[in-house]
């Protein structure tokens, strides 16, 4: 069990904190300000400045997003880059000689190991933007961070994923408003399967899919966090939630 801590609170400006939940590991966010001061300044800038229209956020989408695809467009043209790591493991058996004898070694051969790709990087930080993708990304996500930092590459991890409880009662009041219909008659047919929708159902249903548990969220996230599988690896899990809405309605 891993134990939360809430650094973010004390480094983070009031436009951030206000607009986004957050949590964290190992004081994540404290030790990005200090050690990583140019990346964290472009974490904060762009977050300070990201709020999303009800547009962008009504609308199906897959892994890759709107919302996805415009905050890793905002960090790469704050220089971060999509990247991998390869990594050559050479293995060597030396033998104890004995008297006599001359010292043997045997080489056992070069395995090679290669990482997903992660969305963005920047110095000694890592950050993926999860939004739509299953909800065993994360497994992969935090296996990658924790070995990267055991091994030295990285000194922390940001992940950013949708607050999808939040989200999923603001998406229903805005496609209400949008219809004309109340929140409970939306949110009913949005939580119904779609088999068993009726045409009216698929008329006052959400367009994007906030039902389905089982793919990238804040509690996903934060379950897999507290089971240890990111290690030692600082961690600061961002939740875009209902508060990141800008205050403009759906246009249709």
């Amino acid at each position: 069990m891993m134990i939360e801590t809430r650094s973010y609170e004390e480094v983070l400006p009031s436009e951030v904190k206000d607009h986004f939940s957050f949590y964290e590991v190992r004081n994540a966010a404290r030790i990005l300000a200090n050690v990583a001061p140019e990346e964290w300044a472009d974490i904060v800038g762009l977050l300070s400045s990201f709020r999303f229209d009800a547009n962008m956020f009504l609308r199906s989408g897959g892994n890759n997003s709107k919302m996805a695809e415009t905050l890793n467009n905002g960090f790469a043209e704050l220089g971060w880059r999509e990247c991998l790591y390869e990594l050559d493991t050479k293995a060597t058996i030396k033998f104890r000689h004995s008297k006599g004898d001359q010292p043997k070694t045997e080489d056992l051969g070069t395995s090679h190991t290669s990482s997903y790709w992660v969305d963005n990087r920047k110095g000694r930080v890592l950050l993926d933007v999860e939004w739509n993708a299953k909800d065993g990304n994360l497994d992969r996500d935090f296996a990658a961070y924790r070995a990267w930092h055991e091994m030295g590459f990285i000194d922390a991890a940001v992940l950013i994923t949708k607050d999808r409880e939040a989200l999923l009662k603001c998406a229903c009041e805005l496609w209400a408003r949008h219809l004309g219909l109340s929140y409970d008659v939306v949110y009913a047919a949005t939580m119904k399967g779609q088999s068993s929708r009726t045409a009216e159902d698929k008329a006052n249903a959400i367009p994007l899919d906030l039902k389905t548990t089982t793919t990238t969220n804040t509690k996903n996230a934060e379950l897999r966090i507290n089971l240890g599988e990111a290690g030692t690896c600082p961690i600061l899990l961002v939740g875009i939630s209902d508060r990141t809405w800008n205050g403009e309605e759906y246009k249709a």
